[in-house]
């Protein structure tokens, strides 16, 4: 049963330009995040009327990670809570990736994208999977080193050359031989996701991909977060936050 429940803030720390990472301490009894799904945060002073939802970075055990960017008003009111504040958060919402049972995986992220990998990336390797991640960022790195302990081979492309591949994480990706037998999983914005989608297509490689949609309730209720889908010849729409954000890439009408 999905619920609100408070939280208690045991840090918030700025990694990178407007990027920020708020560790949560949670009620023991809260069911486990799976990978790729998010919260919904609520504003701790009632000044906003609608949650703003992030994917989950890490949990472990009680503590919940989430990694966000300061962008708008309501997070940046997040990003000067302190530790011992209490911030409302909803338990795991939403259809996150489906792994393997057995192989190769490639975590592909983009920008904000790339802090819902982390928990995908240790999910997989508790299963025995092998796991390469290919990060994409504009210039400044987070998370790197949490990736490079959870996976057997990191790639890091930047725009603007500072590091790794001098490119996007798609256009570093085309120069790499991909096996067969590799399960693409990926979040980040929709260019990153559209091109992806176009070499998965190519190669036959089975996609994954995390959408990002402004939602209102983030329960499915409001339909206010609808995506299109091609399935069996036919436009569907879809909820992100009820039916995803989770969604093979392949039926994804990227618009």
């Amino acid at each position: 049963m999905k619920r609100v429940i408070a939280a208690q803030v045991e840090g918030n720390a700025r990694i990178a330009p407007d990027i920020y990472q708020l560790t949560l301490s949670l009620p023991d009894a809260e069911e486990p995040a799976r990978p790729g799904q998010f919260v919904n945060v609520y504003p701790a002073d009632g000044a906003h009327l609608l949650p703003r939802p992030i994917s989950v970075c890490r949990q472990q055990g009680s503590l919940l990670t989430l990694v966000y960017r300061a962008v708008g008003d309501g997070t940046r009111r997040m990003a000067v809570l302190r530790p011992g504040e209490t911030l409302r958060v909803s338990s795991p919402l939403g259809n996150g990736y489906a792994l393997p049972e057995h192989g190769h995986v490639l975590l592909v992220g983009g920008g904000v994208g790339v802090p819902p990998l982390l928990q995908t990336a240790h999910a997989a390797k508790a299963k025995g999977l092998s796991v390469t991640v290919a990060l994409g960022y504009r210039d400044a790195l987070f998370l790197k080193d949490e990736f490079a302990a959870a996976s057997d081979a990191l790639f890091i492309a930047t725009e603007d050359g500072s590091a790794g591949f001098h490119g996007n994480v798609v256009q570093l990706l085309a120069r790499e031989a991909l096996s067969e037998e590799t399960a693409v999983l990926a979040c980040g914005p929709k260019p990153m996701l559209r091109a992806l989608a176009a070499l998965c297509a190519e190669r036959k490689l089975p996609l994954q991909v995390s959408l990002e949609e402004r939602m209102g309730c983030g329960y499915g209720a409001c339909v206010g977060c609808v995506c299109k889908l091609r399935q069996n010849g036919a436009v569907v729409q879809k909820r992100v936050c009820k039916d995803g954000p989770v969604f093979d890439g392949s039926e994804v009408i990227f618009e």
